[in-house]
């Protein structure tokens, strides 16, 4: 099976059922649940995907997180062989007009995503850069390209590869095909089997 050094990860972290899975979207009266917009996958189930069998010995993950799943996500990066880093990137999601955006949260209203970085062997062999920035986008741009919920900024993909360079990479849980990208999803026709 082909092997890669960049693997980037937007995983279908799934919710507790209750008040974490509920979304009220604007302009509607009735409580929506993740599930109604994508299916969710348990940390079990990813936990099964055989990861080990595509990853180079030197391979850089970058996986989006809810905040509500930060420990279950480096949960998953030491079950796939990474060693958390830091934060790669955080997406300050801003509206059409330039204001922030605020989702409602358990706790506080966010309006923030994040992407970790962890690592396999040595990529710093590899790394081009050290000024790459952090995301500032709007949210309604995703929606005017056919927005999905929880699609995620198309530059995001840019940036990995201005830090690494052309090297092998795939996206995992994709949902659109993107130039120079292999992928792996339910979403879409993907480049490889990574069967359970």
């Amino acid at each position: 099976m082909k092997k890669y050094q960049i693997i980037y990860a937007d995983p279908p972290w799934e919710y507790n059922k209750g008040v974490y899975q509920k979304f009220r979207p604007i302009n509607q009266g009735k409580n929506r649940f993740i599930t109604d917009f994508y299916s969710t996958m348990s940390l079990d189930g990813m936990k099964k995907l055989p990861i080990e069998t595509i990853i180079d010995r030197n391979c850089v993950l970058f996986m989006w997180f809810t905040y509500s799943h930060f420990l279950k996500a480096i949960e998953l990066c030491d079950w796939w062989g990474f060693k958390y880093k830091t934060i790669a990137f955080v997406w300050l999601k801003l509206s059409c007009n330039g204001k922030l955006l605020s989702n409602i949260g358990s706790w506080t209203m966010g309006n923030t995503e994040a992407v970790l970085i962890a690592t396999k062997g040595n990529m710093l062999q590899y790394k081009k850069r050290n000024d790459i920035k952090q995301i500032v986008s709007p949210n309604t741009e995703l929606r005017k390209r056919g927005n999905r919920h929880s699609q995620k900024p198309n530059e995001v993909r840019d940036r990995i590869v201005e830090l690494f360079g052309d090297l092998p990479r795939i996206e995992l849980f994709a949902r659109q095909k993107t130039e120079g990208w292999d992928v792996w999803g339910n979403e879409v026709e993907s480049d490889i089997n990574l069967e359970a």
